[in-house]
């Protein structure tokens, strides 16, 4: 599996571009990995709502030494909470997001609480997410105890695996909200139970994609370097 991207500045999804334009941009490297990601009723039965759609994938932490990386490129987005006219120009869906998700039947976000009172939360929205001047996310799941090395390496955004439960598989919830009628790589696209492959071949390159990378390999090489 190879995971790849250029280094550039952090940007969040709703932000214009910055610098040379489109065309005088070099091609991003590809992103290649794991196709895991499906449509379920499964999932979809979480949130029963007209508006959402899931992809989901069971991911088991990998230790200590590793994290997961999960790679794409981000939906375009509106940015910020306050209430704007949809549809809006530029943008591809109203709101998107990863989450992990503990099992059971209802499969609760992840949410891990310490001694100080503070909490961490298992979700990360679109203007949470770091992305390189490709508009392409690197998504990484780790422990806690990985958040602040993970935290300093460049366009990669850390979403926490549980604290209280830290070798149970754990769903993992890529979510696009409302997207227009003219975006062909929404999940809304995939066909409920369909394979990963079809997911993938619908979403193109906004198909999420995972390898497992050491934490060595990925603070001292960055998401590119987390190759198979």
């Amino acid at each position: 599996d190879v995971a790849a991207t250029s280094d550039s500045t952090d940007r969040a999804v709703g932000d214009d571009p910055e610098g040379p334009g489109e065309a005088d941009r070099p091609s991003p490297p590809p992103i290649t990995g794991d196709k895991l990601f499906t449509r379920t009723s499964e999932v979809e039965n979480l949130a029963p709502n007209p508006d959402n759609a899931y992809l989901g994938a069971w991911l088991l932490p990998p230790g200590p030494d590793h994290v997961v990386v999960i790679r794409g490129r981000a939906a375009q987005a509106v940015s910020g909470s306050r209430p704007v006219s949809w549809p809006r120009r530029r943008a591809e869906v109203r709101y998107w997001s990863m989450c992990t998700n503990l099992g059971g039947q209802y499969k609760p976000v992840v949410i891990n609480r310490f001694a100080d009172g503070s909490t961490s939360y298992g979700c990360r929205y679109n203007d949470e997410t770091r992305l390189d001047r490709h508009g392409n996310y690197a998504f990484v799941l780790g422990t806690e105890g990985q958040r602040a090395a993970i935290e300093d390496v460049r366009n990669t955004t850390f979403v926490p695996f549980s604290v209280s439960y830290p070798t149970v598989p754990h769903m993992v919830l890529l979510r696009h909200l409302l997207p227009v009628a003219d975006f062909p790589y929404a999940v809304q696209n995939v066909p409920m139970n369909s394979s990963a492959e079809t997911a993938a071949a619908i979403m193109g390159e906004y198909y999420p994609l995972v390898t497992v990378c050491s934490l060595a390999t990925l603070t001292t090489e960055g998401p590119h370097g987390c190759s198979a």
